[in-house]
């Protein structure tokens, strides 16, 4: 008698190899069978579907920050019914790891420059910025669009509101780059990151000290943590460090990714570039929305449960960690039509790529200008192009995934 082959019972662990390495390959299962999938090793729930995600992202009263937003391996496997930890204040933990209030009276603080209006007003100069880089880079003929030229922008870009200079660009690729690369076998930083890390802390807390003194660029972001008072005393050089941290890292990570895959994609489909070409001031700002969507390289955001909470049809219970992945959220079906599928102009009512609710994206008005311009400004310098994504380099990671390296050749015009 022949015996049945028994199908392996579905397994996922943001923090496995296979995850690290492929982790779309594992979503459309989770989401329309385990949308509240139970990692019972770390007592924590992973959410896919997109309405769970966004709900849990707008629920303050329920859900904490206090651990942080992405959660190590190490951290989970420590488990902790009842009430989860408080938010750190002394010393006063990244802005990011705060909940209401306090948290509110940092964004609030720190808002004005990354508001809408303040961020249009770098256009020009993003615009220079960009154009700079790309008479450097397309004589070459061969270029990275990661690392010589989506890195570039989007640390520049940050620079600008930091009031840090622009002859700083490289070393501080450099640095986020080694800090934020993970090892293809073990989840969380490498011992060459922390080291990156504590590099890059350096540096910001130098930039805090000149600013403090007057022996720097001017930086509304600086002088508005220099000067406030959010957990009844000023803040330290070094806790004012880990904030600019948060938004450097933020930026140089995201954005690069994005426009290089957003343009393989885009390189893919002739007739959607010849579309976009057809109006570049007002098609440029959409594509790149579309970009966001399917390339956004965070894979998931975590938070603690403060107060009990049904969500996804499962009842959480304070001190569990529930897991909310955004890309996998993002091609929700129920969301989206041809989730799975690059759509130039997608008209997509919401998308998670940013977050939603008090701790969403602060850089999310500057992130979006970067690629607009990037996007825009590319396409009118190019004619035509060849991108070689098996030269290039996916990153594997438990959080951020996508091209860290992606070649392009410059071809001349047709």
């Amino acid at each position: 008698m022949t015996e049945a082959l028994i199908e392996p019972a579905f397994r996922y662990d943001p923090f496995s190899p296979e995850a690290m390495r492929d982790p779309q390959s594992f979503y459309p299962t989770l989401r329309e069978e385990h949308p509240a999938y139970f990692l019972a090793e770390y007592d924590a729930y992973a959410f896919t579907r997109f309405a769970d995600v966004w709900n849990a992202f707008m629920d303050a009263e329920h859900f904490s920050e206090a651990e942080g937003q992405i959660f190590g391996r190490d951290a989970l496997l420590v488990h902790h019914r009842g009430d989860p930890p408080a938010p750190q204040l002394d010393p006063c933990a990244m802005f990011n790891y705060l909940d209401p209030p306090v948290h509110g009276h940092f964004r609030r603080a720190m808002a004005p420059p990354f508001m809408k209006g303040a961020v249009g007003k770098l256009a020009p100069q993003i615009t220079q910025l960009v154009r700079d880089q790309l008479d450097r880079l397309l004589p070459q003929g061969r270029f990275d669009l990661n690392c010589d030229f989506g890195s570039y922008v989007s640390v520049g870009s940050t620079a600008l509101i930091m009031g840090i200079p622009l002859s700083d660009t490289a070393e501080i690729i450099d640095l986020v780059n080694r800090m934020v690369a993970r090892s293809p076998v073990k989840s969380g930083p490498t011992a060459e990151g922390m080291m990156a890390r504590d590099e890059l802390l350096a540096f910001l807390q130098s930039v805090v000290a000149r600013r403090r003194t007057g022996n720097s660029l001017d930086s509304h972001l600086i002088d508005a943590l220099i000067h406030g008072e959010f957990v009844g005393r000023p803040l330290t050089d070094k806790e004012i460090a880990i904030d600019l941290l948060a938004i450097l890292v933020g930026g140089t990570e995201t954005v690069p990714k994005v426009f290089a895959g957003g343009l393989l994609e885009l390189g893919r489909q002739p007739q959607a570039l010849a579309e976009i070409r057809a109006d570049l001031d007002r098609n440029a700002p959409i594509a790149f929305e579309e970009m966001l969507r399917f390339n956004a390289p965070a894979q998931w955001f975590g938070r603690t449960v403060k107060k009990p909470r049904e969500l996804g049809g499962v009842s959480l219970e304070p001190g569990q960690r529930v897991i909310l992945l955004i890309a996998a959220a993002n091609r929700d079906p129920r969301e989206f039509d041809e989730p799975d599928r690059f759509i130039w102009n997608r008209k997509a009512r919401r998308m998670l790529s940013f977050g939603v609710g008090p701790h969403f994206c602060i850089g999310i008005h500057l992130a979006r200008l970067e690629g607009q311009i990037m996007l825009r400004e590319f396409l009118s310098a190019v004619d035509r192009f060849e991108i070689e994504p098996e030269a290039g380099n996916w990153a594997i990671s438990e959080f951020q995934v996508g091209w860290t390296s992606l070649p392009i050749d410059i071809r001349p015009a047709a």
